[in-house]
């Protein structure tokens, strides 16, 4: 299989970003971390972080409409938005990174579609990048991306005391 690593990205501003960070800061007070990832950061929050949360839910099918409606144009969603991950235990997480912490290049297959969205950050902080293309997406509070699932990414070190924080999924679409 021929992969396209130009393949065009979705990044946009979601309208609710006061509520997710709200909502984040609130609950990583709380939050179990789990062991070693790509993510090299100084938290990651379980796989399957809260799941039933509304904030949370609203913000991944805000996503998932942007990628139907941007590149899945005419398919058919049925009566509603229905998304799944590879398992069911790896769908929604967060990561806070601290001055020092990074993400090694990695991809998210066998899923067909992966997001990050930038929860706390200032646009100085470690860009998202996608590793072949070289292609960069400062952070910005509120800002997502989403990309084909394949796409290589990573995040170099972080170099500032304030802390980055993002929030990250997977979908695997219905057909």
């Amino acid at each position: 299989m021929e992969v396209n690593h130009n393949a065009p990205v979705i990044v946009g501003d979601y309208p609710f970003a006061n509520k997710v960070k709200n909502e984040v800061l609130s609950l990583l007070k709380t939050s179990v971390g789990v062991g070693p990832t790509n993510v090299k950061a100084s938290h990651h929050t379980e796989w399957n972080w809260q799941p039933d949360n509304i904030t949370f839910r609203n913000l991944k099918l805000y996503i998932l409409e942007e990628i139907e409606t941007r590149f899945r144009p005419g398919f058919d969603w049925g009566t509603t938005h229905e998304y799944r991950t590879r398992l069911s235990n790896e769908n929604f997480w967060a990561n806070v990174y601290e001055k020092g912490d990074y993400a090694d290049p990695h991809d998210h297959r066998p899923n067909d579609w992966s997001f990050a969205y930038f929860v706390k950050g200032k646009w100085y902080n470690s860009p998202f990048v996608f590793t072949i293309s070289k292609k960069r997406i400062r952070p910005k509070e509120g800002r997502y991306i989403a990309f084909p699932s394949y796409l290589k990414h990573h995040v170099p070190k972080h170099r500032y005391n304030d802390t980055r924080i993002t929030l990250s999924g997977n979908f695997q679409l219905k057909r």
